[in-house]
């Protein structure tokens, strides 16, 4: 053994020598961050990189925010930003970096009422790394909108103490938030709102934990027990913006004794709308709230009047009541707006208020705040005559007085010179009124729809310089429209006068101001610098000008008139357009091709027409961003197009009432868009910055659902999820695939030739609120996974050859209409009345569960023994048959053996010495 030492201490050193070549090798990667070496530019530390590439590995990018995710130095990242002292990452936020920030007070989407700016989710992921627990300087992270497939909100969350800012809005769906999340006791700002994916809290204990929190929202995320919530909540000393709209709160869900301590006085910005807090408005703890500037407590059930202890409220600045059961207001509407001298915005909207807010205790003489900007008081049932004190709010920008049942007259428009927006629509409002309207010279939005207004538009109203939107549609307005109503326009953007019995006359060569019907002028394709055109619901004949030439036009809507002729091919040129609605005339021939490079459409309805050919496979590939494409009641022919699969982003495919042959393909049962995960607003996001995002508030789609013909608009229309193949010749099975589509409100397949049964996790589909499949060849029995059905309100088996026992359970159960299961002669079972031969409908089958199981089990085995065998013979193997390898093997372990030991021969000796001298 000493013969050898010599070797061993050789290879010692060797690796001693080797250790320190690493180390330097080390400091030099590291040195641009520690100083070492200050010629290089990076500042990222190579643990954080890496955490952040694993995060970006589990998220898709269908908006390329993460693009920039490349190359040494994660600092210079869109959406990551570090310490310029230590160059650790201090703040992360990739949701479309910015696009929707929090809402400042005074910003909410809330102010508006039904306003549709909800935020966007723009990505989706399996869930979130712990890979961020690596980013140990993290303070700030925001990864609102990406949507997490996982329903569960992550624990580790809560160790990450040096956050700040958690913003985690639409992002878990269903989800429970752990208690863990207490630990993070610098957190000012935390954001778990949940308007597309509502969760929920039952413990709310670590709420108490987080002492430094300033904003709070938790909209959406459902409260499923009392306890001490409010209690909790009142503890936080720096509160001051609370949002809990959605939560599913009942009265007894609010100790609002606890609401009304100093904690509570501090809060600017109160939301506790759209739950089910009924009863008058207590007082407690609301009154004692007095640097409240925000407070929003509508769609809920509170009752009586709107109390006159809101004169405390000195501070408030908006206020929303709207869609409650309030019958009047406490003093008069005009004694409550002296009284808030800093008040901007008061919403009563869908009240029972009565004609008693308008009377005046007392002189009216007062003077109400020059502050005041916007006043909604529509759907009451206001009556009698529009008082003289509402025209002098001099700035005045809102009113909406719509849905009510007011008369007289609109009194003369020198007191209304600073107007800006006017809501008198459906009201009884009769006669030629409009000419009081030609003087409001800073009016920029006219909306006097769906009334009952006559005669013709006054000429005037072409000299309103200011005006952006005229919406007089849906009224009975007759004559004819010249370039003189227009003469003055020049900021008109969006204008419908759509439902009337006009017609207009200019000249073909006529340039409207606004670079802005018999039949369409050609002219109309020369208005370059028009962006939305409304002219629907008229009565246009002729054919569509084929004249179009590029322009910034985002929606074209020339539905439900009496067009023919084909579609134009010029439409094609038209590349920013986002909706194309041609639908209810009477188009005949195809949809040309050039209608591909509209790549930017985001609905695309051509319903309702004699357009006969097949669907085009190319549709597919050209529409990335498609949310809605309608063919319906046409005579489409030949087979579903497997490329429509390609329209990830669609949510509404209705091709019902046409002569569609084949099978239903496999792939649409992959669509993302169908699915529960995805968003009808994701299309603004995907688009390109310089083409205008979809407004709701302009779009109307129809949808057969449940039975009936429904006209979507704004928010139900950005919700619906529709699947309609009805009423063609397709046959086939009703593939499994389509259960995966769980996002879907509405699936109908009737009046078709499938054959076969229904898939068996057909209840997997939960939301599914229309289910029809009259009319078909479909067989077997209903699958009992039927009684996981949690929405279903309308279905439809009728005239197939269903056999054996109708499901019980759940949702199913309160469907007991016999006509649900008409002409299936071998069912049987409620609500029928031939009874089954056994009492008990069928079980769930657990078989395929089963199957899949065990054969999970045998693939595990398979593996871990063939890895076994591959490892040990790829090794033992190559010894038994090498000779030369298995020496030089047996060699290099004598070496090491020997070495080991003279190591612990060489302590032990040295050991000894030390013990002897002691």
């Amino acid at each position: 053994m000493v013969s050898c030492s010599g070797v061993v201490w050789s290879e010692t050193l060797d690796i001693f020598r080797t250790i320190g070549i690493l180390f330097y090798f080390k400091l030099s990667i590291w040195s641009p961050v520690i100083g070492i070496n200050g010629n290089s530019s990076s500042i990222c530390f190579e643990e954080e990189r890496n955490a952040l590439l694993q995060l970006r590995q589990s998220v898709s990018d269908p908006s390329h925010v993460l693009s920039s995710w490349n190359g040494e130095d994660c600092c210079r990242w869109i959406g990551v930003t570090c310490n310029r002292a230590n160059g650790h990452v201090v703040k992360l936020q990739i949701t479309s970096v910015n696009e929707n920030p929090l809402p400042t007070a005074g910003e909410s989407w809330l102010d508006g009422y039904y306003d549709d700016s909800f935020p966007r989710v723009f990505s989706t992921a399996g869930e979130l790394t712990p890979s961020l627990l690596n980013l140990r300087y993290l303070s700030y992270l925001d990864l609102s909108g990406i949507s997490f497939e996982h329903a569960y909100m992550p624990k580790f969350i809560g160790s990450m103490k040096q956050l700040r800012y958690l913003d985690l809005s639409d992002s878990f769906q269903f989800a429970i938030v752990p208690h863990e999340w207490g630990n993070l006791t610098e957190l000012e700002v935390l954001d778990l709102h949940g308007y597309y994916h509502p969760g929920a809290v039952d413990d709310f204990q670590w709420l108490s934990h987080l002492q430094a929190l300033k904003y709070l929202d938790m909209s959406g995320i459902h409260v499923n027990k009392s306890g001490d919530f409010m209690q909790v909540i009142s503890a936080l000393p720096y509160l001051s913006h609370l949002s809990l709209s959605n939560c599913g709160l009942y009265n007894f869900h609010l100790s609002f004794d606890c609401l009304a301590n100093s904690t509570a006085l501090h809060l600017e910005y109160l939301d506790l709308s759209m739950n089910s807090l009924e009863g008058p408005i207590p007082s407690i703890p609301f009154q004692n709230m007095t640097s409240l500037r925000h407070l929003y407590l509508f769609s809920n059930s509170f009752n009586s009047l709107v109390p006159r202890w809101f004169n405390s409220l000195r501070s408030l600045v908006n206020l929303n009541l709207a869609d409650n059961l309030l019958q009047s207001i406490e003093g008069g509407l005009f004694s409550f707006l002296r009284e808030h001298t800093f008040l901007e915005s008061l919403c009563l909207n869908v009240n029972e208020l009565h004609e008693e807010i308008f009377s005046v205790e007392g002189s009216s003489s007062g003077l109400i705040g020059e502050n005041f900007k916007q006043l909604r008081i529509g759907k009451n049932m206001l009556q009698g005559t529009l008082p003289d004190w509402l025209f002098h709010l001099k700035n005045l920008t809102v009113l909406d007085l719509s849905y009510n049942q007011l008369h007289g007259i609109i009194p003369s428009p020198y007191d209304w010179v600073c107007l800006r927006v006017l809501l008198l629509s459906v009201n009884q409002l009769t006669g030629n009124i409009l000419d009081a309207f030609g003087r409001l010279q800073v009016l920029s939005i006219l909306d006097l729809s769906n009334n009952l207004l006559n005669g013709t538009i006054p000429q005037s109203l072409g000299q309103l310089q200011y005006l952006f939107s005229l919406d007089l549609s849906a009224n009975s307005l007759r004559g004819t429209i010249s370039k003189i109503h227009f003469s003055n326009l020049s900021k008109l953007q969006i204008l419908d006068i759509s439902n009337n019995h006009l017609a207009i006359e200019v000249d073909s060569d006529w340039i409207p101001p606004f670079n802005l019907h018999g039949s369409i002028p050609t002219s109309i394709c020369e208005m370059e610098q028009l962006y939305d055109l409304h002219l629907g619901r008229n009565e246009l004949v002729g054919e569509i000008p084929t004249c179009w030439k590029e322009s910034p036009k985002s929606l074209l809507d020339i539905s439900s008139n009496k067009l023919s002729g084909v579609i134009p091919s010029s439409l094609g040129n038209l590349i920013r357009l986002t909706s194309l609605h041609l639908n209810n005339n009477k188009l005949q021939g195809g949809i040309p091709v050039t209608i591909k490079y509209c790549r930017n459409l985001r609905i695309l309805d051509l319903g309702e027409n004699k357009i006969a050919s097949s669907v085009p496979h190319w549709i597919g590939p050209s529409f990335p961003l498609l949310q809605i494409l309608r063919l319906r009641e046409n005579m489409f022919n030949g087979s579903i197009p497997s490329q429509l699969c390609l329209l990830s982003a669609l949510q509404i495919l209705d091709m019902a009432v046409n002569n569609m042959t084949g099978t239903i393909p496999n792939c649409l049962g992959h669509m993302k868009g169908l699915k529960l995960n995805k968003s009808i607003d994701e299309g603004n996001s995907l688009a390109s910055p310089d083409i205008p995002t979809t407004d709701w508030t302009q779009e109307h789609v129809e949808q057969v659902v449940k039975g009936v013909d429904l006209d979507y608009t704004t928010l139900d229309l950005k919700l619906m999820v529709n699947l309609d193949l009805s009423s063609n010749k397709l046959v086939g099975p009703i593939l499994r695939e389509l259960t995966l589509l769980s996002g879907l409100r509405g699936l109908n397949l009737s009046r078709n030739f499938l054959s076969g049964g229904i898939p068996t996790m057909i209840g997997d589909m939960r939301l599914l609120e229309s289910l029809d499949l009259l009319n078909n060849h479909l067989s077997g029995t209903i699958p009992q996974s039927f009684s996981a059905f949690i929405s279903l309100s309308k279905l439809d088996l009728s005239h197939n050859n269903f056999t054996g026992p109708i499901p019980k359970g759940n949702q199913i159960q309160t469907l007991d209409d016999p006509s649900i299961y008409a002409d299936n002669p071998l069912l049987c079972g409620d609500p029928l009345q031939k009874k089954c031969p056994k009492a008990e409908a069928p079980r769930a089958p657990k078989e395929v569960a089963n199957e899949e199981g065990k054969l999970e089990k045998v693939m595990f085995y398979i593996v871990i023994m063939l890895g076994f065998a591959i490892g040990f013979w790829a090794v033992v193997g190559s010894l038994v048959y090498k000779k030369n390898w298995r020496q030089v093997y047996f060699n290099f372990v004598d070496r090491k053996v020997d070495m080991v030991y003279v190591i612990v021969a060489v302590k032990a000796a040295e050991l000894r010495r030390r013990l002897r001298r002691v």
